[in-house]
């Protein structure tokens, strides 16, 4: 059985397993395992994951992520975003089998036996319930990383790169998507957009060598889903709950336009507006 490099989410000790969980050597502080994963989740968190369960959107999204693949299937189909350019699934491939990844924010989403699902919440599938911005792993421990549409998410994203680069292998790397043009989601927090160009800076602050940054989404992608928003906003007159359910449907109606970007979304000039991009990053190795 593969051992896991916990460590601290601070302080980077290494932690050694107990019964019902991991300690500290150094403190004394102990990581209890609840629901078969080792949670590593801070108390100022606490009042965030309370929040994701709040406005009809994300209570509907809580209920159906306890069903999976109709879950993802459903996302699929009614979403606005026509994903284009290297996947996190093509990414994970690239891996050898017996190489250690993390999908940090993973939600429900598995990318095979390899690959450790970190989230803050207790979600189907999740091995370790933790903090993005401090990650509780050894540094130089992780051949490979995703995180796909996370950093928006968390009141420091700067933190969440440098976290990811810190736990990589020397030479180790990740794969990062993120929006650009698209509205305000709150799950139950949104807080900022990159273009590509601040995409690169934000992973060489870290740093990271870029191997690619690109589209992840195109421009119709972008278009579909502001559309969406913006016909639920004049349609709602003003009512938060009306334009919830509003903007579902509007969303849902004008989703299949966003196949058009199966061509637009892979021309050159698509950079300017695309919906969403992806990064791939690799921590140098200077162990000379």
């Amino acid at each position: 059985m593969r051992t896991i490099p916990f460590a601290h989410p601070v302080s980077h000790v290494r932690l050694l397993a107990e019964a019902g969980g991991w300690r500290c050597p150094n403190t004394g502080e102990v990581f209890p395992i609840v629901n078969g994963a080792p949670v590593f989740i801070p108390y100022r968190l606490q009042n965030h994951m309370e929040g994701e369960r709040m406005g009809l959107l994300n209570s509907c999204k809580t209920f159906l992520r306890r069903f999976p693949f109709f879950y993802i299937t459903l996302i699929y189909i009614i979403s606005p975003i026509c994903f284009v350019g290297r996947s996190a699934a093509s990414f994970v491939r690239e891996f050898r089998k017996d190489a250690l990844l993390l999908n940090i924010g993973s939600g429900i989403h598995t990318f095979g036996p390899n690959v450790l699902n970190l989230d803050i919440f207790w979600y189907k599938g999740v091995d370790v319930v933790g903090d993005a911005m401090a990650l509780p792993f050894a540094t130089d421990s992780i051949d490979g990383a995703v995180c796909e549409c996370l950093i928006e998410h968390v009141p420091d994203p700067q933190a969440v790169i440098h976290e990811i680069v810190r736990v990589l292998k020397p030479n180790g790397r990740a794969y990062i998507a993120a929006p650009f043009v698209y509205p305000f989601h709150a799950c139950p927090n949104d807080f900022f957009r990159w273009s590509i160009e601040g995409a690169k800076i934000l992973c060489k602050r870290a740093g990271a060598e870029i191997e690619i940054v690109a589209p992840r989404s195109g421009p119709t992608s972008a278009l579909v889903a502001e559309l969406g928003v913006w016909a639920a906003i004049v349609c709602s007159f003003g009512n938060n709950t009306l334009f919830s359910v509003l903007n579902i449907f509007f969303t849902t109606l004008f989703s299949p336009l966003k196949w058009i970007d199966v061509v637009f979304g892979r021309y050159k000039t698509a950079i300017h507006g695309p919906g969403s991009w992806y990064a791939v990053i690799r921590k140098p190795d200077t162990r000379g």
